[in-house]
């Protein structure tokens, strides 16, 4: 059932995503195309060439977004909506619906990464593209000769990373979304209104942040002082230890938000 689950998010986000991707692509190659006509000292050409700059990184912003949208919207549609009614008959279970959803929605936000990625080299075919590649060698083959086996314990952090931010992310919005469905009515303003909640704690524990470090500069320069020493000391663990804990701290975060919103799916179900 699980599958089945998955199956149809899929098609939903694909009928809706891979037209605008496939934009996206096509205003990549219209961009090479325009470039190989280039006139120099041609305002027209100018103003084509960056017209059409412009489109594609409008596109590209675009798709992010809306793969985004798309993501909330279809949690929020599946099950806490009319839809709702159906899917929580189903035989599967308030983790299963959310590890299905987040699961779909990693999957197209990989895909729109790659999309971006593959216009972005379609409008620098040619000698920009090759040396573009050939700087990225270059510099990948330094970090090999340099650090070796670390630099790929570091390219692992990094994508690790970025798929627990991502999730992490994406969890906040169905958090938002679970704790709005509890209100008798207007469930989506009190899921707004969780969301600036918890960005207004952030950015108070950020502001509190700085204060205690000003209001403390001693401890604060002592703590920072054996920091900096243990970080050039083990300047290689140090950064592990960076990537590795962020990458932690973006799990414990998506934990918490999961296991709030399977409670309350499990236990607070609202949809009337």
């Amino acid at each position: 059932m699980v599958k089945k689950l998955v199956k149809y998010d899929f098609k939903s986000f694909f009928r809706l995503l891979f037209p605008v991707q496939m934009i996206i692509l096509g205003i990549a190659l219209i961009n090479r195309l325009i470039q190989l006509f280039e006139v120099r000292d041609s305002s027209a050409y100018s103003w084509i060439f960056t017209s059409s700059i412009v489109l594609l990184v409008i596109a590209c912003i675009v798709c992010m977004v809306m793969t985004v949208i798309l993501s909330v919207v279809r949690f929020y549609q599946g099950l806490y909506s009319s839809e709702g009614y159906l899917s929580h008959t189903l035989p599967v279970t308030p983790s299963q619906h959310i590890f299905a959803k987040l699961s779909v929605s990693l999957i197209f936000a990989a895909g729109t990464v790659l999309t971006i990625f593959v216009a972005i080299c379609i409008a620098t075919f040619g000698e920009v593209n090759i040396e573009l590649f050939k700087a990225a060698g270059y510099l990948l083959g330094k970090g090999f000769d340099k650090i070796g086996f670390q630099m790929i314990l570091y390219m692992l952090e990094i994508l690790v990373y970025a798929v627990l931010w991502i999730s992490n992310v994406l969890m906040i919005f169905y958090f938002c979304l679970s704790v709005g469905q509890l209100a008798p009515r207007k469930k989506i303003l009190l899921a707004f209104g969780v969301l600036f909640g918890l960005y207004t704690i952030t950015q108070i524990i950020g502001t509190a942040g700085i204060i205690i470090a000003v209001i403390a500069p001693e401890w604060f320069q002592n703590l920072y002082d054996v920091i900096a020493e243990f970080a050039e000391a083990h300047r290689y663990l140090f950064s592990h230890l960076i990537l590795s804990g962020g990458a932690l701290l973006q799990l414990l975060e998506a934990a918490v938000f999961f296991l709030i919103s399977k409670t309350i799916m499990k236990k607070k179900l609202n949809l009337t």
